[in-house]
C-alpha cells in the first residue's frame, strides 16, 4: 500500500514544498476551535448586519428578480446597493442589497423551534418573516454578473440562475482532469477549511474584517489551476474563495435571524457557540472536494447531503486525514499508508 509520501511524490510535490505549505496552513487542533474563533465570527456578524455594506432601498421580490433578469449583463442598472469587497485580476467580488430574503414581501422565514427571542419564548413562534439583513454575494467583471448560470430556453429567452451548490460543485468537478489539478483542488479545499473558521481574516486599515488568502498556498494553487469554468463563465479560482467567504457572512446572518442569535444556542444548562452558518456551509464545500479527491466516500457525502437538507459538513475529526497540509506537522503523516487515512483504494 502506498504511503502519503509516495502519493505526493507521484503527483510531483516534494517534501520541501510540503513543509513550506504546511508551515503556512497548519492548524494546531480542531478540538474546541468553534469556541476559539467565536469572537471573530461574532464581530463579522455584527459587521455584516451594519451599514458598512449598505442595505440599500426597500424592494419587493418581483423588483429584485426582474432586476437580475433584465440587467445581469450590466450591473450599473441595478437599483440595489452594490458594495465591492474584494478584487482579483479584473474581477470584483462583493455584496448587493437587499437580497431576496430581505424583500419587503418575503414571508418564508420561520424561527427555529428552540429560538429564545421574546415572541418565541412566550409561545408565539415567529413564522412567515423576512430577513432584513440578507445580501446577494456576487462576482462581476466589467459590470457583467459572472456568478450566475445562463441557459437559453426553447422560446429563446435566457434563464439566469445565481450560483447554487450545484453550480459550484460543477465548476470544481469539471476542473479535475490531471494530477496537477488534483493538488490544486487539495489546496482549494484546505484554504476553504481555514476560511470556514476565519483563520485568515484580519481587519484592514478601516477596521473591516476581510479574508487574506494564504499567499504561498495561493501561488502554488494558481500556478496549477488559475481559473475555473471556461469561455464566458471563466473566473479566477481566488474569486470563488472570496465569493464563498461573502456567502459565509450571509449564512451567519441567516442562522442568526432564525434563532441562533449571536451564533449561539441556548440549552437548559448553558449557551454554546454553533458551527451552523458560515462554518458548516464552507465545510460542506470542503467535504465535497474531499469526495471528488476520493478522500471521503462519495456515498457518505451524497447521503449526508440528502439527510442534511443540502448541508453535510466534513466532521472535525476527518479534516486532517482528508487535508494533511492542515496537520500540526505534516512530517508525522508522510509515512502513513493511505488506507490509514481512509482514502480510496485507488491510491
Amino acid at each position: 500500500m502506498a504511503t502519503l509520501r509516495d502519493y505526493y511524490s507521484r503527483i510531483g510535490v516534494d517534501e520541501k514544498k510540503l513543509i513550506e505549505l504546511n508551515n503556512e496552513l497548519k492548524v494546531n487542533s480542531f478540538t474546541g476551535i468553534t469556541e476559539i474563533v467565536h469572537d471573530k465570527r461574532l464581530f463579522s456578524l455584527m459587521q455584516a448586519k451594519s451599514e458598512i455594506w449598505g442595505h440599500g432601498q426597500s424592494m419587493n421580490s418581483k423588483e429584485i428578480s426582474d432586476e437580475l433578469f433584465s440587467s445581469h449583463q450590466n450591473m450599473k442598472n441595478w437599483n440595489r446597493k452594490i458594495t465591492p469587497i474584494y478584487s482579483i485580476r479584473g474581477f470584483v467580488i462583493g455584496v448587493a442589497r437587499p437580497g431576496k430574503e430581505a424583500a419587503i414581501d418575503y414571508e418564508k422565514i420561520n424561527h427555529y423551534s428552540h429560538c429564545t427571542c421574546d415572541p418565541c419564548s412566550n409561545g408565539q413562534r415567529v413564522l412567515g418573516a423576512n430577513n432584513p439583513h440578507d445580501m446577494f454575494p456576487y462576482v462581476e467583471k466589467d459590470n457583467v454578473l459572472m456568478s450566475v448560470k445562463r441557459r437559453t430556453l426553447k422560446n429563446g429567452t435566457i434563464k439566469v440562475t445565481p450560483w447554487t451548490f450545484e453550480h459550484i460543485f460543477s465548476l470544481i468537478e469539471n476542473a479535475y482532469i490531471s494530477n496537477d489539478i488534483q493538488f490544486a483542488l487539495e489546496l482549494l479545499g484546505t484554504i476553504i477549511v481555514r476560511t470556514a473558521f476565519m483563520l485568515d481574516h484580519e481587519k484592514d486599515d478601516l477596521g473591516v474584517l476581510k479574508l487574506h488568502i494564504p499567499k504561498v498556498s495561493t501561488l502554488e494553487m494558481t500556478n496549477r489551476l488559475p481559473t475555473l469554468g471556461d469561455g464566458s463563465t471563466e473566473v479566477p479560482i481566488e474569486a470563488l474563495i472570496y465569493f464563498l467567504d461573502i456567502l459565509g457572512f450571509n449564512e451567519d446572518i441567516k442562522v442568526d435571524v432564525c434563532g441562533y442569535r449571536n451564533l449561539q444556542r441556548e440549552y437548559s444548562r448553558n449557551t454554546k457557540p454553533q458551527d451552523s452558518g458560515r462554518t458548516n456551509t464552507l465545510l460542506t464545500i470542503s467535504h465535497m472536494l474531499a469526495a471528488i479527491l476520493h478522500r471521503r466516500p462519495i456515498g457518505e457525502f451524497s447521503y449526508g447531503l440528502h439527510r442534511g437538507l443540502g448541508m453535510n459538513a466534513i466532521s472535525k475529526g476527518k479534516i486532517i486525514p482528508a487535508y494533511p497540509l492542515l496537520a500540526p506537522n505534516i512530517l508525522d503523516l508522510l509515512d502513513l499508508e493511505l488506507d490509514e487515512l481512509n482514502w480510496s483504494p485507488q491510491f
